[in-house]
């Protein structure tokens, strides 16, 4: 087959480790110009970046749905009405930076 490629078209680099979670419906309320307060029943790691889709209800429009990048600031336990809930603060802007494993403190 004198028409075929010898060299490689692709070549695969490292494999890269990588998540994907999915928070259920959380309250979210929009505290200061780029920054949410929203309430979950799960926790978020603190520097984890997030996509915030939010859908806003307009009379005229109906429905309109706009996606932020944002990343966690902060993550706190507290009780709502008896029940465990987590306040995650959420910081969103223009590039919302990323911060790797060593950089990211726990515990």
């Amino acid at each position: 087959m004198p028409d075929r490629r010898r060299d490689k078209r692709y070549r695969l680099t490292e494999p890269a480790d990588g998540a994907l979670r999915i928070f259920p419906d959380v309250v979210v309320q929009q505290s200061e110009r780029d920054e949410w307060i929203a309430l979950s029943r799960e926790a978020a790691l603190t520097g984890e970046t997030l996509v915030l889709d939010v859908i806003l209800a307009d009379v005229d429009a109906g429905e309109m749905r706009q996606r932020f990048p944002v990343y966690v600031i902060d993550s706190q336990p507290v009780i709502v009405n008896g029940d465990i809930r987590h306040r995650i603060r959420l910081q969103g802007g223009d590039l919302a930076p990323v911060l790797f494993e060593q950089q990211v403190r726990r515990g």
